[in-house]
């Protein structure tokens, strides 16, 4: 029969100390001792001690086990993988800019831009790397070559170099991404093969749905440290790596949102061989952010869940927007049919977004394309930009002079 006398739900010290006294004194040997006068005392402080940090430490392991009460961010990690979903990562702050590069030499008529070629910018006392994502090939007869509206990305391109080796360990190996700054979206992977003589492209891929045996994918989790993890697949949904072959992941890291808002830049070198070139910026650097909190983790990853990322509720196309774009503020969904006169198949997104009073053309086109593709093919998405009500306070503030000193 169960003692009554020990506590087993309390988490102080002397509440365990003193139901250790109580359990003792029941006893017949110890039913008139001094416990507090005597060396048994030490031991019960032992005892005491011992219990209560093992309570202290099962209630934490208990905590960190749930999405609602874990503290930690791994934790929080951990339990948002369960439920198959990924944490926004850093994104790099973007610009557009225009080049008109002159190359005295009247021979050349084809110059290579490649991919990484670099730009300075600054931003107070702060200088920032930004970089293209892409080689460019230009054309011209006269020695001028133009580029108009060339995307260059805030960051430093990082490589990270494993080697597969899946016979040799019994416990799974772990592709993990050194850098936790990095911007997934610029993630590319490639194996190499057989010396060199095989090299394979990996796509990422956010769902098992249509993937063979030999589909060249992987799939991108969250890790401990803040860093990020590339998955492979097993022969049987996914091409397996081959044992022995070299893994390449090439990204960028980044600074978040500390870049947004300059519009000054500069080559880091020649470009096509000269010196001679024209940077013009066509629009600001916008959109760069840090990598998502813990509470956003918490918030997001059970609605996330319950999307199955696709769009068919209204809650769907909010939680989506949500999660894939940072720069989207405030954003309301609505169903054609709510409109008025109704328009049946349409959707109706309202959208606020960070630097914009009025969402550009090129973001709709790109979030157009982001949702089409995980909403049902008869439904059409169609924005409409949002009624903004501006509001002036006059505020008379009434405080005590004896109160502060400010």
């Amino acid at each position: 029969m169960a003692n009554t006398n020990i506590s087993l739900t309390s988490l102080d010290f002397n509440d365990y100390k003193n139901s250790l006294k109580t359990f003792l004194q029941s006893q017949d040997r110890f039913k008139d001792y001094n416990f507090d006068g005597s060396n048994l005392s030490v031991i019960l402080d032992l005892l005491a001690y011992n219990t209560y940090q093992n309570a202290f430490f099962m209630n934490m392991i208990g905590s960190e086990m749930f999405l609602d009460t874990a503290q930690l961010r791994d934790s929080v990690v951990l339990r948002a993988k369960e439920l198959n979903y990924l944490p926004r990562s850093f994104r790099s702050s973007k610009a557009t800019v225009n080049l008109t590069i002159t190359n005295p030499d009247p021979t050349v008529t084809l110059i290579t831009i490649p991919k990484g070629t670099s730009f300075t910018s600054k931003a107070g006392s702060n200088n920032y790397t930004f970089s293209t994502d892409k080689n460019l090939t230009l054309t011209s007869g006269n020695g001028v070559f133009i580029a108009n509206s060339v995307s260059i990305y805030e960051g430093t391109y990082v490589t990270d170099t494993f080697v597969v080796q899946s016979s040799a360990n019994t416990d799974r190996q772990k592709f993990l991404l050194s850098n936790p700054t990095i911007d997934t979206t610029s993630l590319t992977v490639t194996g190499v093969e057989n010396n060199g003589a095989n090299t394979v492209g990996y796509k990422l891929s956010s769902t098992i749905l249509d993937l063979v045996s030999d589909s060249k994918v992987y799939f991108l989790q969250g890790a401990e440290n803040n860093q990020y993890e590339i998955i492979f697949g097993d022969d049987v949904v996914g091409r397996k790596p081959l044992d022995g072959s070299t893994i390449i992941a090439e990204y960028r890291a980044t600074n978040g949102q500390l870049p947004n808002g300059v519009t000054k830049f500069t080559p880091n070198g020649q470009i096509g061989g000269t010196s001679n070139v024209i940077v013009t910026t066509v629009s600001s650097a916008t959109d760069g952010d840090v990598g998502e909190d813990t509470e956003s983790i918490r918030r997001n990853a059970p609605r996330f869940y319950a999307t199955q990322d696709r769009a068919v509720t209204v809650r769907d196309y909010e939680t989506l927007f949500t999660i894939n774009y940072p720069e989207i503020q405030a954003i309301s969904v609505y169903g054609g049919e709510e409109a008025n006169p109704p328009q049946y198949g349409a959707v109706f997104i309202s959208l606020k977004v960070a630097n914009y009073d009025a969402v550009p053309t090129s973001k709709k086109l790109e979030y157009t394309d982001f949702i089409k593709t995980r909403a049902p093919l008869t439904i059409q998405p169609r924005f409409v930009e949002p009624n903004y009500t501006y509001v002036s306070i006059n505020t008379t503030v009434k405080y005590n002079v004896n109160e502060t000193s400010l």
